[in-house]
């Protein structure tokens, strides 16, 4: 009910359809642009021209305006509604019947007449109309007939692949040709094109299997693809294992050494400033010494220079060895012996390829730790030798090389199983 009023909302008064571009008249009725002109030519007179729904009268004949809002209307329920199935053909009439029209049954081709069941009859039972052709009942017979002589087409070409009609076999350009009757003609295409088929056939069957190894290659693809990136994922996950443990190994070791010569260097560190806190007590004793009368000087000096002969005595020395240093950002520096380091360097460069330099070492004099360059003689009187170089505190990391070296000739093993891999999948 909405949509059939909503229908004759916009149904012009006119032409009582849809509305076709609407204008809207000063009275606010709307009509189509085309059937309110059409009406005011044929209506219009001196006192002008009338409104077709409420005949208001317009004088002078006013401009039309287009309605712009009802055409959106309209087009929109144009577009709402249900498409209408197409129509059917009409049907073939018999031409026989002429007070009440029956539909044909057939054609004739050679009487180019259509007939109804009833007016049929002669065409089957009469000897004379054996050779006329009937066909289902059609309307329009141009598509038939011989567009050069409008003659019906009666014969099949094969040369040219065309239907003929008579005088194309004896005048026309097909007079030599290979002439058949329609209907061997028809046998005969069919034929043809019943061979054409099987070999599509064939193509077809052929596609299909090519499509399912197509298919089956795609499916080798994805499963070859996964497995060889889970056998390299593998392989690197266990060699990524391996160089962290081995990172932790080294860096472990490396603690270790450090924590040997640390604790060298503070029980040495130790030793040293409890024999400063001697020398100091021998010192103090020295000017107390001064003081006293020359018979006690002498009896009690005796004892000083046995415990400054010891002193001497204790102190230790040690020989120059192939080491080499590393620099750290202080005056003190560490050195690590071996003749070779990592990835074979020599000796005469450090772990991180620096040149080797003055010797680092513990002293007395001036800060606590120096350089020394060269050995320093003293030549006053009676005093501790300190000519001799103080032993130096170096870290060996040689074995931490050999061990690191070692491992580097162990991940061989993973790059061979790698490229197998890839080699094997080529």
């Amino acid at each position: 009910m909405a949509a059939a009023g909503l229908t004759e909302e916009l149904t012009c008064a006119v032409c009582l359809g849809l509305y076709q571009d609407p204008v809207a008249l000063p009275c606010q009725h709307s009509f189509c642009a085309k059937c309110v002109s059409d009406a005011w030519d044929h209506s219009e007179s001196l006192s002008g021209v009338n409104c077709p729904q409420c005949c208001r009268t317009f004088n002078p004949r006013p401009s039309l305006v287009k309605n712009h809002t009802l055409q959106n209307i309209v087009e929109k329920y144009s577009q709402s509604q249900p498409t209408a199935p197409a129509a059917r053909p009409s049907p073939v009439m018999c031409e026989y019947c002429i007070d009440s029209p029956s539909p044909a049954v057939k054609t004739c081709l050679r009487c180019e007449t259509s007939f109804c069941s009833h007016h049929l009859q002669p065409h089957l039972t009469k000897q004379v109309y054996k050779d006329h052709g009937l066909i289902e009942p059609i309307a329009d017979f141009t598509t038939r007939q011989c567009p050069t002589h409008k003659k019906v087409l009666e014969f099949y070409c094969e040369q040219d692949q065309e239907c003929v009609c008579v005088s194309c076999t004896i005048i026309g350009k097909h007079k030599s040709h290979s002439l058949l009757s329609l209907e061997v003609g028809q046998e005969n295409v069919k034929g043809i094109l019943k061979d054409k088929f099987e070999n599509l056939r064939k193509v077809q069957k052929d596609w299909s299997s090519e499509e399912q190894d197509l298919k089956q290659s795609e499916i080798e693809c994805k499963r070859f693809s996964k497995e060889l990136k889970e056998k390299l994922s593998a392989t690197f996950s266990e060699w990524r294992k391996q160089l962290e443990e081995d990172e932790k190994s080294a860096l472990e070791m490396i603690d270790e050494e450090m924590q040997r010569v640390l604790s060298q260097i503070t029980s040495n560190s130790e030793s040293l400033l409890k024999k400063m806190e001697d020398m100091k007590i021998i010192e103090k004793e020295v000017q107390d010494q001064e003081q006293k009368d020359p018979l006690s000087f002498l009896q009690d000096a005796k004892q000083l220079l046995s415990r400054f002969s010891q002193f001497q005595t204790s102190e230790t020395t040690v020989t120059q060895q192939d080491k080499i240093p590393l620099k750290s950002n202080s005056d003190f520096g560490i050195a690590f012996q071996g003749s070779q380091g990592f990835f074979g360097q020599t000796s005469t460069q450090s772990l991180f390829g620096a040149r080797a330099s003055n010797a680092v070492s513990l002293g007395f004099g001036g800060s606590p730790f120096h350089t020394i360059e060269k050995s320093e003689q003293r030549t006053q009187g009676p005093q501790i030798n300190s000519t001799s170089q103080q032993k130096r505190h170096t870290m060996n990391l040689s074995n931490i090389a050999s061990i690191v070296q070692k491992n580097f000739n162990k991940y061989q093993k993973y790059q061979t199983t790698i490229m197998d891999v890839l080699r094997q999948s080529c």
